[in-house]
Parts: structure tokens; C-alpha cells; sequence
């Protein structure tokens, strides 16, 4: 969405500030795991003869939208940073920022505890980038003060102003919790905004190897990974509408247009399972807009499409906005840090239709839902599997059961690749048909 306004109004959307994100240095591995310190001095020069100035993380969130500042960022911590990075940004004196795993400093392939001081007396700024790396919009909230808040042993009188969201994954209670930590900044990866950035939840466009010649044009119209499928969400169910008349349906069971208090700074769904269904959310400060669309819904083929704005003021969430049959309204209520309960109304055949449900985070990686509208209603569990902690516990496993339209069991498993995830789902109802469905889904 932003990406594509960008490149619509060249120069409107230029990012500020721009944040380069890396991992290892002088290793291959991934889109984003890895430069060669030659690379890296290219993108450094480039940025430079584009009239940008290098900050720390901290310095670009109070830096004015009209200053070109630019951060060049290195994600948990490993002993190539101080090897291989520091040399090249010393040479072009050049700050850097490097978001550190507590629980893995002084371990075999991370940075020691004397390597950090001594990057940061380089002039460079250390972050948090948690204590073990840990999916924080997956954590109750104990488990949220854990992993945010920074071991003295490590930071001593330092203690860090940043911290980079761990796979990109963040919400309105990651968010909270960082500030009562005493943070002042976070880096949630993704597409800049279209205004100015939430200095919690700043955009770090993902990187491409092909930066040595698309840098200059990443960075002038804030494009980002993302771009495709950003544009594939707002132009396929609108395309997809104009091909006949569909009859109005309902919204999705779960969706709820008041999508906040679980929200990053974004997010775009496709999911496909007899129907295909298209979801779309993107945060600026407290409001939220959030898209649905159903197409090939039942026999008679039927469509929706809906559409929200939301507006937050702490712990409630307003929306209103208009769908296939008329006006749409819908509200949200948090939970203390433990999920939320929404609600929505919407006109379909010129009667009010009532949906609501809830999302509760009891622990740890477990998530209890609840959805229920005329149509039936549905309960699920999921849990992560403790299997790579490190990495956030990538595999999910859940089920539940649905009452109503095509009642029955169903069980889903997702497996997470960082701020991305695919998700197969296989339900069954009392005549013995069976349904497989598979939805793909990426946050930020």
C-alpha cells in the first residue's frame, strides 16, 4: 500500500529515517542473514552520495521527518559484527547498531561481553534484541517483562533505548511493555509508514542481494519485500469483483474490523479452502484500517468485501466503515495484556448481523480463540511446538471444532519462516466430507 502510493508520487514516500538490517557479516545466508564487508561499504557510499547522514538507532527515531539519516543495523549479535563490520564503519566513520541476545553473549559465535563495550565505546549504539530471541507477540505478559527487560551484568549503567522485535513480530501489548521497560524505539522491520513512523514500531524494508544497483530506488520509494503482495491484496478481490454479480455473504467468521491491540504495524492474509478469502491491516499510530474479502462462498458463489477504520484509545477500539451491503461497525476491548474481545454489525439483506469473538494468550505460546456469528460458531487451541526456541518455536499445531454452517472438528499446523507463515488446515463434518485449506500470511 505504501510502497505502491510511493511509487505513484515519487519522492512522497521516502523513507526516513532508512534502516538497513543485517546479521552475520561475511557469511551468505538469506536475503537479509548476510553482507561481505565490501558490500557493505558500497551500500555506505551510496547512501552517502544521496545525501544521507548515519545515526544510531536511537538518534533516527528523534531525528526530524525531513532529515535523511540512515542506520545501519546488525541483528543478534554474532562475533562477525565486531570482526568484519567494525573495521569498515570505523573506516568511514560511520555509527553502527547492534541489537544483542542477552542470553547468548560470550557464547561461541556471538560477541563477548568486552567486544560489546568496546563497540559501544567505538561510538556505536547496543539494543536489545531480547533475552533468548523469543516470538513476543506470542507471550503472555510475564513472559513479555522476561524477554524485555535488559540483564544489568550486561548493560551496566547503558541500559539500551532500543530494541529490534525479534522476527519482525510486534503488537500493541509488545509495544506497551518495551516503554515501561524504559525503551524509547523499536525496530519492527516492513514497509514505511505512510506518516511518520511510530517511534516503538520504526520500518526497516527488508534488503535485497540486488542492492548494489536497487538501493537508490528502494530508498526513494520506500519499496519493500513486501510490495507484491501488498498490491496482489488490494487489486485481487477488487478485480475478482467486477468479473459478475456474486450475491452478498457474510463477513468472515473471524474477522474483526476493529483489529488493534493484536496488530503490528501491518499484515496481509490469503487463504484459500473452498473459498478464497483476502485480509488486509495496516497500522499509523493509534488508528488501523482493516480489509476483508470473501469470494466463491458456498453454491451460489457469494462475495463480500468489507472495509474499517479503527481508532485506539487505550484499552478500547472503535471502527466503522462500510461493507458489501451497507454500513459496518465494530469495537474491541483489551484484556490486560492477555488478548482481546472484539464485536462487529453489518447489514446483509437488509437485516443487522451480529458477529463477535476473542483471542486469549494464557501463556507462553498457547492462544485460545473464539468466533461466533447467525452462521455458527467456532472454537480453537493452538500451541507452539518447544522445538528452536531460539528461532521463535517456527511450528505451530492446533485444532478446535465449528457448530453451525459445515459443522465439525478441524486441525491446522503452521510452520513460521520469520515474519512469514503457511498455515494447512484439515477439517471434517458428520457427512464424512473432508476439507483441506492453506493460507499464507506475513506480518510486520
Amino acid at each position: 500500500m505504501a510502497a505502491a502510493l510511493g511509487a505513484a508520487l515519487p519522492g512522497a514516500a521516502q523513507a526516513a529515517p532508512v534502516v538497513l538490517v543485517y546479521h552475520q557479516v561475511g557469511a551468505s545466508g538469506g536475503a537479509s542473514l548476510g553482507i561481505d564487508p565490501d558490500a557493505l561499504n558500497r551500500r555506505i557510499e551510496t547512501l552517502r552520495r544521496m545525501g544521507y547522514r548515519f545515526v544510531t538507532a536511537s538518534e533516527a527515531a528523534r531525528a526530524p521527518a525531513s532529515e535523511r539519516v540512515a542506520v545501519i543495523q546488525f541483528d543478534d549479535g554474532f562475533e562477525s559484527v565486531y570482526r568484519l563490520a567494525l573495521p569498515v564503519l570505523r573506516a568511514q566513520g560511520v555509527p553502527g547498531t547492534a541489537y544483542v541476545i542477552w542470553s547468548r553473549v560470550g557464547q561461541p559465535g556471538s560477541l563477548s561481553a568486552a567486544q560489546v563495550q568496546e563497540l559501544r565505546a567505538a561510538g556505536w549504539e547496543i539494543g536489545a534484541h531480547t533475552h533468548a530471541h523469543a516470538a513476543l507477540a506470542d507471550l503472555s505478559p510475564a513472559g513479555l517483562r522476561r524477554e524485555l527487560a535488559a540483564p544489568d551484568q550486561e548493560t551496566g549503567d547503558a541500559a539500551p533505548r532500543c530494541v529490534a522485535y525479534p522476527l519482525n513480530r510486534q503488537d500493541a501489548r509488545v509495544r506497551r511493555e518495551a516503554r515501561r521497560q524504559g525503551l524509547q524505539c523499536g525496530v519492527a522491520g516492513g514497509p514505511p509508514t505512510l506518516g511518520r513512523a511510530d517511534p516503538m514500531a520504526l520500518p526497516a524494508p527488508a534488503i535485497t542481494p540486488w542492492d548494489d544497483s536497487l538501493l537508490p530506488m528502494r530508498v526513494r520509494w520506500g519499496l519493500d519485500a513486501r510490495a507484491p503482495l501488498l498490491l496482489m491484496g488490494v487489486t485481487a478481490p477488487a478485480l475478482d469483483g467486477v468479473r459478475g454479480e456474486h450475491p452478498a455473504t457474510r463477513p468472515p467468521l473471524t474477522w474483526n474490523p476493529a483489529h488493534y491491540e493484536l496488530l503490528g504495524n501491518g499484515l496481509i492474509s490469503a487463504a484459500w479452502r473452498g473459498e478464497r478469502e483476502t485480509r488486509l491491516a495496516w497500522r499509523e499510530g493509534a488508528w488501523s484500517v482493516n480489509v476483508a474479502a470473501r469470494r466463491g462462498v458456498g453454491p451460489e458463489n457469494g462475495a463480500y468485501t468489507g472495509a474499517g477504520v479503527a481508532l485506539n484509545v487505550s484499552p478500547f477500539t472503535l471502527a466503522a466503515g462500510l461493507d458489501s451491503s451497507g454500513p459496518l461497525l465494530g469495537g474491541a476491548v483489551a484484556l490486560g495484556g492477555y488478548g482481546e474481545l472484539w464485536g462487529r454489525a453489518s447489514r446483509l439483506r437488509d437485516e443487522w448481523q451480529w458477529g463477535w469473538g476473542g483471542t486469549f494468550i494464557p501463556a507462553d505460546y498457547w492462544v485460545v480463540t473464539a468466533a461466533h456469528d447467525a452462521a455458527g460458531t467456532q472454537l480453537g487451541l493452538r500451541a507452539a511446538v518447544p522445538w528452536q526456541s531460539g528461532e521463535g518455536r517456527p511450528l505451530r499445531l492446533g485444532g478446535g471444532y465449528r457448530w453451525g454452517e459445515k459443522p465439525g472438528p478441524f486441525a491446522e499446523a503452521e510452520y513460521r519462516v520469520g515474519s512469514y507463515a503457511v498455515t494447512a488446515e484439515l477439517s471434517g463434518d458428520a457427512s464424512g466430507e473432508r476439507r483441506f485449506g492453506v493460507k499464507f500470511t506475513s506480518v510486520w
